[in-house]
């Protein structure tokens, strides 16, 4: 897997890109990844100019996404190893302007529903918002269904490597 990472996640960065709803989205949320999930940093170092992104920071059992202005401004190793937004960070964007969220996850399904890693950090955010939802993976993590539970907000799409799949 390892080894395909990069080429895989360059191809999902292609079909972002692609999107009606990314070329309209003003305010997108996105995320820096963990070893085993497509690495969109591409797409925050290409769009850091033109576009108002945002990443999340992991505040005590929640997650409040911040204004990404570039590496620099962000501490390198925040929750899970990964860069976050430092500390004394601008004030978080509210859910609700957000107009697009790249969320990670387990697996995601063929109708939408996602599996995240168990602590709940997006169950409890994306109620607060209402962004379009497009679930980020590989191919391999794109089941045809996932158990569900009432909370559970499904994405408006999925992407992988090699789909491109609206619910």
């Amino acid at each position: 897997m390892a080894e395909n990472r990069e080429r895989w996640s360059q191809s999902i960065i292609e079909r972002i890109r692609r999107l009606d709803i990314f070329a309209d989205a003003k305010r997108i949320g996105l995320y820096h990844a963990l070893p085993d999930e497509p690495d969109l940093a591409g797409l925050l170092r290409e769009y850091v100019q033109t576009k108002q992104l945002f990443i999340p920071r992991v505040e005590g059992d929640d997650i409040a996404f911040y204004a990404y202005t570039g590496e620099a401004d962000l501490e390198a190793e925040g929750a899970y190893g990964i860069a976050e937004p430092t500390a004394d960070a601008a004030t978080a964007i509210l859910p609700s302007s957000l107009d697009l969220l790249l969320v990670p996850g387990v697996a995601f399904d063929r109708k939408g529903s996602r599996m995240g890693r168990g602590k709940g950090y997006y169950d409890r955010f994306l109620p607060a918002t209402q962004a379009r939802l497009i679930g980020v993976t590989f191919s391999y993590r794109l089941l045809e269904e996932l158990p569900t539970d009432p909370w559970d907000r499904p994405m408006d799409g999925v992407i992988t490597e090699s789909e491109t799949l609206f619910c």
